[in-house]
Parts: structure tokens; C-alpha cells; sequence
């Protein structure tokens, strides 16, 4: 594992989301699977209704939604960097940040650039946010995060579509906040590649394109054995102890992850946040829209201690204290 220090007097200002506007439910993919055993299913995944991208909608559609909500309360012409992190953007040449600046009406003298990254995407948003405002320029970062997994799972695929939803969030990351972000961890074992990976579409009609494919036991096994180090490690970066921390805010892979994790780590319920049900696993956006569902719950407030951490695909991990 690698690590950041943390930087100071640096926040996330602001954060909206979307979420893709067709509601899926665990009941409708059972009428489509009567093998199904829909109750095993809603206790491993933890989720009965998701949210998934319409016929009309990609996740550039997902991600300028939120945008223009977050929009709403800052002003564009404040920004001066916009980072755009996906595994399933509409183009790569030109990168997909470079529409955004067009569509969201940005300053044209801004740096926009793409991040290929998943399930520890956010995390690294931040990272890279971080870096850049530490060298004094820019100053004030739109980082995000979208994601349109449904656009590569069947409808018949019982190991993944209970599982994903399509959402967007986007946040602002700025100098000469009250609080720190950082310092970070970092993991990556890309022998683990094969566990959670797009493949060739071989005859799978309700897909048009690759497909997802994921190891489910393979990637739980990789989660329970690097997270709880990374903690560890992570505390020790930052000089606190597990009780320091008021919320821990983790990648919403599923009930079965999450609760395993909980029990490992032995975090009480109080400072545990999840939010699967109704939104599902969105990739990269999970722990964005799970800070601001927090937030609204009024369980996030000014002056916390978080930790928040991203793992999956890559395989990866990545991990930052927030001091809001």
C-alpha cells in the first residue's frame, strides 16, 4: 500500500446526485427467473428496489443531471478544474469531461480529464483533486463520478443484476475549507483482473455490447482480506484510533460485503452508514451519493471525523479520512 498525507484546509464544499429514473425491482427480475430464490437474494444484496438508466439515459445524461443540480448552488465560473470518473463513459476521444465543460457551460480555461476507474473511483477523484490543489492550481475541482452498469448485465444474470443501479454524483472540492482531506491509502492487485471484468457478448440478447462478468466469492474473499489492513493502516496515517471516527462511509457493494466488514471491523450500527435498498450499487458513485443521503439523515454534520473507502474492480482499493 502507498499513502498521501492529508491536506489541510481543504473540503468537499458541496455534493448533489441522480440516479437513473427507472425503478427495477428484485420482485420483477423474479417474474423474469421463477428459479430465482428471491428471498435468499434480498438477504445477500440488501436491496428489493434499484435504480437504473432509462432507454434515453447514459451516464453522461446521469452525470450533467447532477451537475446542473450542484450548479444550482455554485457558480460555474468559480471552477477551475473538472475531473469525470467512469468505466462506462459515452466517448473516450474526445474524453467525456470535455463535453461536460461544453454542456455545463464551464469555463473554457479550466483543465477536464477522464479517470477510468470503478469501485474505488471517488476515492481516487479526491486523490487527484487533491494533488492538483496542493500545487496551487486549480483551486476550486467539479470531481464527478457516473456510472451505467445495467448497460452490461442481463436482465437473467442472477450473481450481478440484483446488484447494480446507474446513478451520477457530483461534488466540489476546494481550497481554504474548514477541514482535510487525506491522508489516503492505496491497493491494487491486478491478478485479480479476471474477477470482475467486461467479456465478449456471446449471444446474450438483452445486451447490447460487452458483458459483465464477476467472480462474486473471488472479490468478497479480496474485500475481507485488504480492508480491514487498510483501516489499520490508515488510522495509523492519520494519527487516530477507530474510536476517533464518527462515520464510516464504505463503497455499498452489497449487504452481505458490508455487514462482514462491520463484523470484522467492529463498528457499532451508530457509525455505520448504508444505503443500498432503493439505489442499489452504483460503482464510482456510491460513496458520494451515500455522504449526501447522510447528510440529509443528518447523520454527516460540520466537524466529523469520516472514513470512506472504495474496493472492487481492478481489483482495488482506495481510502481517505475526511474532516468535514
Amino acid at each position: 500500500m502507498t499513502g498521501l498525507p492529508p491536506d489541510a484546509n481543504l473540503q468537499i464544499a458541496d455534493i448533489e446526485y441522480r440516479l437513473g429514473s427507472r425503478t427495477e425491482t428484485l420482485e420483477e427480475l423474479g417474474a423474469l427467473n421463477p428459479h430465482w430464490r428471491i428471498e435468499r437474494l434480498h438477504a445477500k444484496t440488501g436491496v428489493s428496489t434499484r435504480r437504473v438508466a432509462s432507454p434515453e439515459e447514459n451516464a453522461t445524461v446521469l452525470a450533467e443531471d447532477a451537475a446542473r443540480q450542484l450548479l444550482e448552488r455554485v457558480d460555474p465560473a468559480s471552477l477551475d478544474g473538472l475531473i469525470h470518473v467512469t468505466q462506462s463513459p459515452e466517448s473516450t476521444l474526445p474524453t467525456t469531461a470535455c463535453l461536460l465543460q461544453e454542456r455545463l457551460g464551464l469555463p473554457s480555461t479550466l483543465l477536464a480529464f477522464d479517470l477510468i476507474q470503478g469501485c474505488s473511483g471517488f476515492v481516487y477523484g479526491l486523490s487527484v483533486a487533491a494533488s492538483l490543489i496542493a500545487n496551487a492550481h486549480p483551486a476550486r475541482i467539479l470531481l464527478i463520478c457516473t456510472d451505467h452498469y445495467s448497460r452490461y448485465i442481463s436482465r437473467y444474470d442472477r450473481t450481478s443484476r440484483p446488484i447494480f443501479g446507474d446513478g451520477a454524483a457530483a461534488c466540489v472540492v476546494e481550497r481554504d475549507g474548514p477541514g482535510t482531506i487525506g491522508p489516503f491509502v492505496f491497493t491494487t492487485e491486478g491478478s485479480g483482473a479476471p474477477y470482475l471484468t467486461l467479456t465478449p457478448n456471446n449471444g446474450v440478447a438483452d445486451v447490447d455490447g460487452p458483458v459483465l462478468f464477476m467472480d462474486g466469492p473471488k472479490v468478497l474473499a479480496f474485500t475481507l482480506r485488504v480492508v480491514p489492513d487498510a483501516v489499520r493502516e490508515l488510522l495509523e496515517r492519520a494519527d487516530l484510533v477507530q474510536d476517533d471516527i464518527d462515520l464510516f462511509v464504505f463503497h455499498q457493494a452489497s449487504a452481505v460485503v458490508l455487514d462482514r466488514l462491520r463484523e470484522q471491523l467492529g463498528v457499532v450500527p451508530e457509525k455505520w452508514f448504508q444505503n443500498l435498498d432503493g439505489v442499489g450499487n452504483t460503482v464510482s458513485a456510491t460513496i458520494p451519493i451515500a455522504l449526501r443521503q447522510a447528510q440529509e439523515q443528518g447523520r454527516l454534520q460540520a466537524g466529523m471525523t469520516v472514513l470512506v473507502m472504495g474496493f472492487g474492480v481492478g481489483l482495488s482499493l482506495a481510502g481517505c479520512v475526511i474532516r468535514t
